[in-house]
């Protein structure tokens, strides 16, 4: 039986992270939210899976609220840490944030280019102008070096679990298969897709919103990005005259 995505990989999404440096990440994106030139910060996190980073940023703005999509994934995040369950192209927030952020490639889900112009769109009309959007994507050569890595299979809490890694080269469509044996016999399947957009084109998303590329790095790093890069952090600010 295929599911909607996350609803049971949520299941084994903590062991299949386990190798995830959380803390560091955090870190990582709070070093970012200081380009923001003010302190006592409204900050929202989209697409935040299971909350892990945010449990790590909690205490470093006034006001910090995540989101996502799955149900299922955000019910596990921490209870003192407001949550939303949204889609990051249908934002319902009436007030204004002065941090967004996105991590774990989570934009390369939105497979579509008016899809991501859309996200742009949205996380626009609740920035405040003097705030930073910063979104992390998977290049094509993080596809065509790691697929492989996540060939695997293993067992958590007696369930058992299956992961199969593709790049599709023509279609840019990075997919990752999970076969998933529940503890009481029922199998299920989840097909996630991740669309491996070319380094330019964001550039040129971007160009098509109220947005401008601040800086583009190598993620972790301080070293520009390009289009032999595996991952990019792009960091945006506002346009000050809009047309």
């Amino acid at each position: 039986m295929t599911s909607k995505n996350y609803t049971f990989l949520t299941l084994i999404y903590p062991h299949i992270m386990r190798s995830i440096d959380y803390k560091k990440w955090a870190d990582y994106i709070f070093s970012i939210s200081k380009e923001v030139k003010k302190k006592n910060l409204y900050a929202l996190e989209l697409a935040c899976g299971t909350g892990k980073i945010a449990s790590k940023l909690k205490k470093k703005f006034k006001y910090f609220c995540i989101s996502d999509l799955s149900l299922q994934m955000i019910r596990s995040a921490e209870n003192s840490i407001d949550r939303v369950c949204c889609n990051m192209i249908q934002l319902p927030f009436k007030r204004k944030f002065d941090f967004v952020y996105s991590t774990f490639d989570s934009v390369n889900y939105l497979l579509t280019k008016q899809k991501i112009i859309s996200l742009l769109d949205e996380v626009s009309n609740c920035l405040h102008d003097d705030g930073i959007f910063t979104f992390d994507v998977s290049l094509e050569n993080n596809s065509k070096l790691y697929q492989r890595y996540l060939n695997r299979k293993g067992s958590v809490n007696d369930i058992k679990f299956i992961q199969k890694s593709h790049y599709n080269e023509s279609k840019r469509i990075h997919f990752n298969y999970f076969e998933i044996l529940l503890a009481n016999g029922q199998k299920v399947e989840e097909i996630h897709k991740q669309k491996i957009y070319r380094f330019e084109e964001y550039f040129e998303f971007i160009d098509h919103s109220d947005f401008y590329v601040y800086k583009c790095k190598n993620a972790f790093t301080d070293t520009d990005a390009n289009a032999q890069s595996e991952r990019a952090q792009f960091i945006l600010k506002k346009r000050k005259n809009k047309c």
